[in-house]
């Protein structure tokens, strides 16, 4: 990674620097999942992200998460990946914690969903 040695690896949560923004993307310096493969964040200066939102929701294109001492979060979030984005690695800044694996089903259900891939949203 250019001028750092920060490592990071995907289903690592890790707080990243979100701002500036432009009109409704998701700001602040918040926790997000680490989405890419582990070559790619070997090998790039970029990684791609979802934020984790306070609270709960039951969106197609949400994942919610209960704290543990694994994932280090305080209270229930929400991943939203309908905000998925690529960032450069200097927006990111300290590890969190790791998300536990029983939430990568739904994860990778609400992404073909929010990017149109899953089979019940294709058009024939």
């Amino acid at each position: 990674m250019p001028d750092r040695k920060l490592t990071y690896k995907r289903g690592e949560i890790w707080w990243v620097n979100l701002n500036p923004v432009v009109g409704n993307e998701t700001g602040k310096e918040r926790p997000c999942l680490i989405l890419q493969n582990d070559v790619g964040n070997k090998n790039g200066a970029t990684t791609i992200v979802a934020p984790l939102l306070p609270g709960t929701k039951t969106y197609p294109y949400v994942v919610s998460i209960s704290p543990t001492p694994q994932n280090g979060m305080k209270g229930d979030r929400y991943v939203n990946l309908g905000q998925i984005r690529v960032v450069d690695a200097r927006r990111i800044k300290n590890r969190q914690g790791m998300l536990e694996d029983i939430y990568w089903d739904s994860i990778e259900r609400a992404v073909l969903i929010e990017l149109g891939f899953s089979p019940a949203l294709r058009s024939s």
